[in-house]
């Protein structure tokens, strides 16, 4: 399961000035400071079946390393996204021919054979981005704080990525909240109730399936 705060962040300055806060700074994880080129392609059937039953799969590449990600369901209110998540390391190999087979023996794959059996899977978008991240400790909760900036790009159009994100690993949720609440405060952040890829499917005219 997935818990993560959202925000836009589209001032320059707070992009810069963000992961450098003072609080952050006193309780962040030292040696924590990560930087990730992130390059995902996202993928469906031709009658998109798996946004049909409320399902992303992408393949990333993260820094080079590929992996598989599977999210379905969830909710989102106020910036907070709740929705199951899976991931899985795999090969350079698979990036040239992903199937959803990888996710075989996990709790969700009748439910992704059902949605999708074994049609052929096609490229609906990208989503490529720069992740300066930081684990941070509260002492109540751990957290991942990102700052992510890139672009969705569709063969309808493209978008820009300016966002804050802060995804919980263990710990007390609405501490992890609290943390969110005043960062946006301080640097004037909208919450973004829109995945990337329910950004990228609008750009497609789909928006409603």
């Amino acid at each position: 399961m997935e818990v993560e705060l959202k925000f836009l962040v589209e001032d320059k300055l707070a992009q810069e000035r963000i992961l450098k806060d003072a609080h952050l700074a006193e309780i962040k994880d030292c040696g924590s400071d990560e930087e990730i080129c992130l390059k995902a392609t996202y993928m469906d059937t031709e009658n998109l079946d798996l946004c049909r039953k409320k399902m992303a799969f992408r393949v990333r590449l993260e820094n080079e390393r590929p992996v598989a990600t599977l999210k379905w369901g969830g909710a989102a209110e106020n910036g907070l996204h709740v929705r199951g998540e899976l991931n899985i390391c795999v090969s350079d190999d698979f990036i040239i021919n992903p199937t959803l087979d990888v996710f075989k023996g996990s709790e969700i794959y009748p439910q992704i054979y059902e949605a999708a059996a074994d049609k052929k899977l096609k490229a609906i978008m990208e989503i490529n981005c720069t992740r300066r991240q930081i684990s941070v400790d509260t002492g109540k909760s751990l957290s991942v704080v990102s700052l992510d900036i890139g672009e969705i790009i569709t063969e309808k159009g493209i978008a820009p990525v300016n966002e804050l994100e802060i995804e919980l690993f263990s710990g007390d949720k609405q501490d992890m909240i609290d943390l969110g609440r005043e960062l946006a405060a301080k640097y004037n952040l909208k919450p973004e109730n829109k995945s990337k890829f329910q950004r990228g499917l609008e750009l497609l005219g789909i928006s409603e399936l």
